[in-house]
């Protein structure tokens, strides 16, 4: 038998374990640890423990603080005051002194709902952690056009009196700042708390969801389609309900419940009664959706609660570095101008907005070449000018409207509005005005460079936390560096290695008689920065929606069946399925050349 195998030789070193728990923190499954650990030993025999004593570490490592899961976390969070004074949180027991809901944002995400607060958008996500507690993500889009974080919500059900605690506690944090629009998927608790706490915001019913539910509930092809002209395409009131009733009977749904409730909600799903408001540039919860994806990458069922939390920093952490990224593409370099039939303009929108917003106009721009100025009336204080695609009669012309004493401009397609940025009608108009500078009402302040200064402190700045072992690992981390480049020199020839190991023999006999003689007195250092919460037991587990579990017999009645050949969804045709499908990519083209016909 081999000796590495022996129990007696079996020992992870306390060096390795430390990096293991920092390698565990930042995301990496302890399986990924171990093949680490084989390469960076030179076979698994020089590793010294089995991938089971690794486990074991780790887990005997957590042991005694997620055996105290609420009170870890909630101590946490109030360490989390030290470093940043404007975070905030908030949580609820129940009778049995037991965590039900917890609610946390910090300093930068309330400056952020300062700043583009206009829009909202949240949704939970489930399998976050090990009391499976659905995590509601609160988000809306920053300077960039990209997601930006304004709080977290962990909570025990998704009943119509926790989304009110939540919105509750979201209002009190951002000192009772309602947005102007809320995007959800349609869930009833969230619709009932939003219309009781949010009466005056304009909420908005995630269009992806309604027809994806149409397709379970009206089973005629190219019901769909129909439906989603009606809620992207913009038609008067009257012109609406003729087509919704003409749509029912074509399709045989006039008797349809689905349908009828569905035609009762319309102002919040419609474009017709929508239109004007600005929900982020989106119309369905995709920010949402893809946040949820983006946090699970460092999330998953097994965690405890204080970990998954620390999980959500690692993440944000990454959002926000990647919006720090865009910021300094913006100082540092100017985007390629095409030098457009309006130059001057591009130039000017080029200078003040952030390099994603500037393409979004430049489009809008080049677009505005296929129009033309077909009446002006010169009015007493303003110019109207009617403007009509060239060689597109069934398209509708559309008013633009100059105030020459207020300078601002303004467009009957409201897409400035609904958009955020000015539509080609404006630039055909501001063309055929001979405009030089560009209106002061289409400049917009959430997509100016300068909107905010980087308020958002360092991503990786220190969390302070009660638990020793936790510091020490930021310790460790900050050391690893400079190690890594020890070793680095060492391997480059045989004589710096001899030397670096004379050199680490000397350090480590010091180093390990200074922490003899340390004792006790830097453990204690840290050990009562924080009131601990006592007394706040572990949420009990939370049945979340969707599939339940299948009995044995039903898995193996399953596994019998024959596979079937996967088809396409999109065009029948198997050997691919939709994701891969040529015709859905071509659809999709089409859909946003849609999207922008919508508003002609």
């Amino acid at each position: 038998m081999k000796k590495h195998f022996l129990r007696s030789h079996r020992k992870i070193s306390a060096a390795e374990l430390e990096q293991a728990k920092l390698l565990k923190k930042a995301g990496m499954k302890t399986s990924e640890i171990w093949n680490l650990f084989v390469h960076q030993n030179g076979g698994w025999d020089k590793v010294g423990c089995t991938k089971k004593d690794l486990y074991n570490s780790l887990a005997a490592g957590r042991r005694g603080v997620d055996d105290l899961d609420a009170n870890t976390t909630l101590t946490f969070l109030q360490s989390k005051l030290d470093i940043d004074p404007e975070f905030f949180y908030a949580y609820m027991v129940d009778e049995e002194s037991r965590l039900t809901h917890l609610f946390w944002a910090d300093g930068a995400s309330r400056f952020d709902y300062e700043l583009f607060g206009d829009s909202l958008a949240f949704d939970s996500t489930y399998k976050t952690n090990k009391c499976q507690m659905p995590l509601v993500v609160l988000v809306g889009s920053n300077n960039h056009g990209m997601t930006c974080v304004f709080g977290f919500a962990l909570i025990q059900n998704e009943t119509v009196e926790t989304y009110t605690w939540v919105l509750q506690k979201f209002l009190e944090c951002m000192k009772d700042k309602l947005p102007e629009t809320i995007l959800t998927d349609g869930c009833r608790s969230m619709n009932k708390a939003i219309e009781d706490l949010m009466p005056s915001v304009v909420h908005r019913t995630c269009s992806w969801h309604i027809l994806n539910n149409a397709i379970k509930h009206v089973h005629e092809e190219g019901f769909v389609g129909e439906l989603r002209n009606l809620i992207k395409r913009y038609y008067s009131v009257d012109e609406f309900d003729l087509r919704w009733n003409k749509m029912l009977l074509d399709y045989n749904a006039e008797n349809n419940e689905w349908a009828k409730a569905l035609y009762s909600s319309r102002h919040q799903w419609a474009d017709t009664h929508l239109r004007g408001s600005y929900f982020g540039g989106s119309t369905a919860t995709n920010r949402c959706e893809s946040m949820n994806a983006f946090l699970k990458r460092f999330l998953d069922e097994k965690l405890p609660l204080w970990r998954a939390l620390q999980h959500c920093d690692h993440g944000l952490a990454a959002l926000r570095y990647g919006e720090l990224g865009k910021h300094a593409a913006d100082k540092l370099s100017t985007p390629v101008l095409k030098r457009t039939s309006m130059s001057e303009i591009e130039e000017q929108f080029a200078s003040i907005y952030t390099r994603n917003m500037f393409l979004e106009v430049r489009n809008q721009i080049t677009r505005s070449e296929k129009y033309n100025v077909v009446r002006h009336h010169k009015l007493k204080a303003s110019n109207i000018c009617t403007i009509e695609k060239y060689l597109s009669k069934d398209h509708p012309k559309r008013k633009v409207t100059f105030k020459r004493i207020e300078k601002e401009m303004s467009c009957d397609c409201y897409w400035l509005e609904t958009k955020g940025i000015p539509c080609r009608h404006v630039f055909a108009a501001m063309k055929h005005l001979h405009l030089s500078n560009i209106p002061r009402n289409i400049i917009k302040n959430r997509w100016l460079k300068e909107c905010k200064d980087i308020y958002l402190s360092s991503p990786d700045a220190q969390r302070r936390f009660v638990n020793p072992n936790m510091i020490s690992s930021k310790r460790y981390g900050g050391i690893n560096s400079q190690a890594n480049l020890f070793l680095y020199y060492c391997k480059k020839s045989p004589k710096v290695q001899q030397r670096g190991m004379e050199l680490m023999s000397t350090l480590l006999v010091e180093m390990q008689k200074m922490v003899e003689d340390v004792g006790e007195e830097e453990k204690t250092i840290n050990g009562a920065v924080h009131e601990v919460h006592d007394g706040i037991k572990e949420p009990h587990p939370v049945a979340t929606k969707g599939r339940p579990p299948q009995s044995k017999s039903s898995q193996q009645n399953s596994s019998q069946k024959s596979a079937k050949a996967r088809i396409c969804r999109v065009c029948k045709k198997s050997g691919h399925d939709y994701r891969n499908c040529k015709v859905r990519k071509r659809k999709c083209e089409e859909s946003m050349e849609e999207d922008d016909d919508d508003f002609e």
